[in-house]
């Protein structure tokens, strides 16, 4: 079926074909631009027909160079409401509308810039849940006069605060690339993607790669993640090169063997972790020193590049030569090729093989089915060129989906859950709808699935949509599938079948990994004291990802009965370099008074060599850096005769991921002295961050006061209700 979206007018002509099927039956839709469609009509037949083949209904939607994205969700509402074949998820094919979110950030899993109308892009973040979680609320504001694909929304306060997506969606928008033009690169991809979809391509094996920086380069979290991976993917135990791991100390220009690695037609799936922007890939960073003379290298490498930068920006050559040999007590001999182009090309060649870029994609093809590009911007579609694009378009080379962010990207996030359902037969879109950050997004076709290792008895993506209660306690009840008791945790939890204590009891009992941090996971959504049980136990967990995820949320969470198990964790040497940084990270949440009292009282360093000197040095750590005294300047800032606001502004930004448990009361008595619009409504914001608080219910009753008080602003009083609705 075709229909076409002309004006702002969503046209959609429902009856022009016959659907087959009953009422059952899904449907999938296809949104193309009219050029594409105009000029590649054959592919985007043969493209629909390999969905078909996967038992959806398609139905193709034309849209029009004047469509706003309005329209658009207009129609998928409809598609997925109506009786017959209504859509499970759709695809956005070409030069669809962006929709770019503000006031939505707590949304996202990192994103924290300001707001600015004069850099509203700067601001946005590029997001199709807008399409997908039909439930969300938004106020249009402007089309971009510079980049007319692009359209700014506001997330409305009497909107949901979270997002859960009906569909699945993917986003296919080509760019000029590879030599050839945005419409030929569409059209080779959709030829490609339908030949793989013919194929029929099992899991056969995994690469998971890490960068550097990334997780704080912790030896624990890299070697628990090879255990999870086994459970996700229990036939990997069994298979030479099912599984291979690259760390970024493989060489010194890793991304070579990297790309070999990719170029494999045999790997079936690749989970790359790093740091990344929307035309690069941070592979390495410059090496550990070895030796005395590699000690020098690196040196006169650091030197030569600040050198040349302060030189750019003005500053006479003889001048800063001299100011950083006397700083640092070197010879100035070692400079003598400062400026000279032989030796700018040798260190520019030097940083440039360490990471990997966009246009070392015109050699680079990769073969890999699917990448999960686990990192900042890789997946900016709003760009011209990205990453994520560049993987996928292109004649040459099979990989056809890539699973990337729009914006930043928080580390400590949980980007391979359900993986092991992709061995399954899951659609990669399904993986992405139960990874609902805002700016995470399946950049290719969100149809693509692997054929199925072994057969199973019912398909998971119907199960997801139509399955009872009974057929995930089934599921629940195998021991055999650690992924799939995963699934069925929350499956039975969204249905209101069992509640927290359940998910205690499985966080308790479950042998498994990822069951267990299944069950963590969704007591953060239960919230009670359940969470804060399964919080201190976490802290101590034989799985690093769960120990690091209890040690971000005991932050959030605050409650004074988590500093017990804060003082094992933060006193314990064996837990891992990120949890480590989430403990002390998390420390300053919590009482000095009480976190100083706990240490004495449990005396962790008895058995130690030298006690005396770690718990002086605890001591001072705690005073001085991890504990709620690190605030004190900020908050003394709030009562001073002259406070700083922009300091005090700042202090609030920050307090969004930081939230300050122990000084609710002081943001409180502040709303109401300043008398200063903007900074109350910065105040009330940065509330609707303590969503995990134990003081979240009072906050949100404070709030609600706020928002029926007349002397406060409509835009705080909105903002006050938009928070209480994060909060509850």
């Amino acid at each position: 079926m075709k229909s076409t979206l002309l004006r702002g007018i969503a046209l959609l002509a429902i009856a022009c074909v016959a659907l087959a099927g009953n009422a059952a039956q899904r449907g999938f839709a296809i949104f193309v631009d009219s050029l594409s469609n105009s000029q590649i009509p054959a592919e985007l037949e043969a493209y629909a027909a390999s969905v078909r083949k996967q038992g959806l209904v398609t139905e193709t939607v034309v849209v029009g160079p004047s469509v706003t994205p309005d329209s658009i969700r207009s129609v998928i509402r409809s598609m997925a409401t109506r009786k017959k074949a209504p859509i499970e998820g759709f695809v956005l094919v070409g030069e669809i509308p962006v929709p770019m979110l503000l006031d939505a950030q707590h949304m996202s899993s990192a994103f924290k810039a300001a707001q600015s109308p004069k850099r509203m892009e700067r601001g946005s973040v590029p997001s199709d849940r807008f399409y997908d979680d039909l439930n969300l609320k938004f106020d249009f504001i402007k089309r971009d006069e510079k980049k007319p694909l692009l359209y700014y929304y506001s997330l409305r306060h009497d909107s949901p605060q979270e997002v859960k997506p009906q569909l699945y969606s993917g986003r296919i928008r080509s760019m000029n690339f590879y030599g050839k033009t945005r419409v030929e690169n569409l059209r080779d991809y959709l030829r490609k993607v339908v030949r793989i979809k013919e194929r029929g391509d099992a899991m056969n094996s995994l690469l998971v790669f890490a960068g550097s920086g990334y997780n704080s380069e912790s030896m624990a979290a890299r070697l628990d993640e090879r255990v999870a991976m086994l459970e996700q993917f229990p036939w990997l135990r069994n298979r030479r090169g099912g599984m291979d791991f690259i760390n970024h100390t493989h060489s010194l220009n890793t991304k070579y063997p990297l790309m070999s690695r990719m170029q494999d037609p045999g790997l079936s799936l690749a989970l790359l972790h790093h740091h990344g922007s929307p035309v690069k890939e941070y592979i390495n960073r410059y090496p550990d020193a070895r030796s005395v003379q590699s000690q020098l290298e690196q040196a006169k490498l650091f030197f030569r590049g600040k050198m040349r930068s302060a030189i750019e920006d003005g500053q006479p050559r003889d001048s800063v030569v001299a100011r950083y040999c006397k700083n640092y007590d070197v010879p100035a001999s070692w400079f003598d090729s400062l400026m000279d182009p032989e030796s700018i090309a040798a260190d520019s060649i030097y940083s440039e093989r360490m990471d990997l870029h966009i246009y070392d994609f015109g050699k680079y093809r990769p073969n890999v089915r699917m990448v999960i590009l686990d990192a900042c911007f890789n997946g900016s579609f709003n760009n011209d060129q990205y990453i994520a694009g560049a993987y996928i378009f292109g004649g040459e080379g099979d990989c056809v989906v890539a699973m990337a962010n729009s914006v930043n990207s928080l580390q400590d996030k949980w980007c391979d859950k359900y993986l092991g359902l992709l061995d399954k037969g899951l659609r990669v879109g399904n993986m992405v709808k139960f990874n609902p950050y805002l700016e995470s997004h399946i950049i290719g076709d969100p149809t693509f699935a692997f054929v199925p290792s072994e057969k199973e008895k019912v398909d998971i993506n119907d199960a997801i949509v139509s399955a009872d209660a009974r057929y995930w306690r089934r599921q629940l009840a195998s021991a055999s599938s650690p992924v799939m008791q995963s699934l069925a945790l929350e499956q039975l939890y969204n249905a209101g079948e069992i509640g927290a204590k359940d998910l205690l009891d499985t966080f308790r009992d479950s042998p498994s990994f990822i069951v267990r941090f299944g069950a963590l996971m969704l007591l953060s959504h239960a919230k009670g004291e359940e969470f804060v049980q399964a919080l201190a136990l976490g802290l101590d967990d034989s799985y690093e990802l769960i120990r690091r995820f209890s040690a971000v949320f005991a932050g959030k969470n605050g409650s004074p009965a988590l500093i017990p198990a804060l003082i094992r964790s933060f006193t314990d040497d064996a837990k891992g370099e990120r949890v480590n940084f989430q403990v002390q990270g998390a420390m300053v949440h919590f009482d000095c008074d009480a976190l100083l009292a706990e240490l004495e009282a449990s005396a962790p360093y008895r058995y130690s060599y030298e006690p005396d000197s770690l718990m002086n040095k605890a001591r001072r750590n705690i005073a001085s850096r991890f504990s709620d005294r690190t605030y004190d300047e900020d908050l003394a800032q709030m009562t001073s005769a002259k406070p700083d606001t922009r300091e005090i502004k700042a202090f609030l930004r920050q307090s969004r991921n930081h939230p300050l448990h122990t000084a609710v009361d002081n943001l409180f008595d502040y709303l109401y002295a300043c008398g200063d619009d903007d900074m109350q409504f910065n105040i009330v914001e940065a509330f609707g961050w303590y969503n995990y608080s134990h003081r979240a219910a009072e906050i949100a009753s404070r709030l609600e006061k706020v928002a029926a008080d007349g002397s406060f602003s409509e835009k705080v009083r909105n903002e006050a209700l938009k928070s209480v609705r994060r909060l509850r």
